[in-house]
C-alpha cells in the first residue's frame, strides 16, 4: 500500500481467481491495461484445435489419477520427466490436438498459426532461443530490461 494508490490496493483485494494467470488478467483489466486488446489463452482447447500440427510437443494426459504433461518422444511414445535425466514411458493413450502444448522450440510457429501477429516483444532470454525464421512476417522487438521489478509499474 505504500507504493501504489489505494484504488489499486482495493482492486487487488477484490479479485478472486483460481490461478495466478486468471488473477493477473483480472488485475490488468481492472487497471485498464487490456483495453482494446484481445486476450487468448494457449491452454484453451479451441486455440489448440485451431493451431497447425507440430512435431515437437507435450500432451496433457491422465496418469495415476492426475493430469500430467508428458513429452512426445521422436519414437512417438509419451515421456513423463521424473527429474534429472530420468523419464517414465507412459502407456499409449489416444489424444487430440486439444491436449497438445508446444515445446519451447515449436511454440512460436504454433502460436503464430492461430494469432497471426505482426509484432512480438520478448526479453533477452526469450530472444536467445526464438527462431525468427519460423515467423519472418513478425517484427521482433526486445523488451527493455526491468532493473528494479518492484518498481516496474507506476501511474503516469
Amino acid at each position: 500500500p505504500a507504493y501504489v494508490e489505494p484504488r489499486w490496493v482495493s482492486a487487488f483485494q477484490s479479485i478472486a481467481a483460481d490461478t495466478v494467470a486468471d488473477f493477473c488478467l483480472q488485475m490488468y483489466r481492472a487497471m485498464g491495461l487490456l483495453e482494446g486488446i484481445r486476450v487468448v489463452r494457449s491452454s484453451d482447447p479451441a486455440f489448440r484445435q485451431a493451431a497447425q500440427p507440430i512435431d515437437d510437443y507435450f500432451v496433457d494426459v491422465r496418469y495415476e489419477g492426475e493430469l500430467v504433461r508428458a513429452r512426445r518422444s521422436p519414437a512417438g511414445t509419451l515421456q513423463l520427466h521424473e527429474g534429472g535425466s530420468s523419464y517414465l514411458t507412459l502407456p499409449a493413450a489416444p489424444f487430440t490436438p486439444a491436449q497438445i502444448s508446444p515445446s519451447r522450440d515449436s511454440r512460436l510457429r504454433w502460436m503464430q498459426s492461430v494469432l497471426h501477429c505482426t509484432h512480438y516483444i520478448a526479453g533477452a532470454g526469450e530472444q536467445a532461443y526464438l527462431n525468427h525464421g519460423d515467423a519472418p512476417e513478425i517484427t521482433f522487438l526486445t523488451r527493455d530490461p526491468i532493473d528494479r521489478s518492484d518498481e516496474a509499474y507506476t501511474d503516469v
